[in-house]
């Protein structure tokens, strides 16, 4: 898979990775969880929620791109660096999260922001 294919493919993995950070954070609403346990959901949804960008970064280190390609990678890159930069810094401090549901009122927030963007970025490119 060279790395035009993998820039083809981000709208779907888009919209899998934030369906599955939404299916890992949402139901943490509702069920009582102890706290080990919850973080440890809202980590894998975090980390759901991340891939985009790893793929993202797979696709600039991975191989050769054209210069319209590269360009399309950097600008959703920074982008999205916001929302990105607010899920990398709740899951370098998740055993310090203490309030449930402000935390993944922000996780699903900007995951649903991120996909959001991602998929009128695309739109507006096709």
């Amino acid at each position: 898979m060279d790395a035009e294919q993998i820039i083809r493919a981000t709208p779907m993995i888009n919209h899998l990775s934030t369906i599955a950070a939404i299916g890992c954070v949402f139901p943490t609403y509702f069920l009582h969880l102890r706290p080990t346990t919850y973080r440890l959901v809202l980590s894998v949804g975090i980390i759901f929620g991340l891939s985009t960008l790893a793929i993202w970064i797979t696709a600039l280190l991975f191989g050769p791109l054209d210069e319209f390609a590269r360009d399309i990678a950097i600008v959703t890159l920074v982008s999205f660096s916001p929302l990105v930069v607010v899920l990398t810094a709740i899951l370098v401090g998740i055993k310090w999260i203490s309030r449930v549901v402000l935390w993944n009122t922000v996780v699903l927030t900007c995951v649903i922001l991120d996909w959001a963007g991602v998929r009128a970025y695309f739109w507006a490119l096709s």
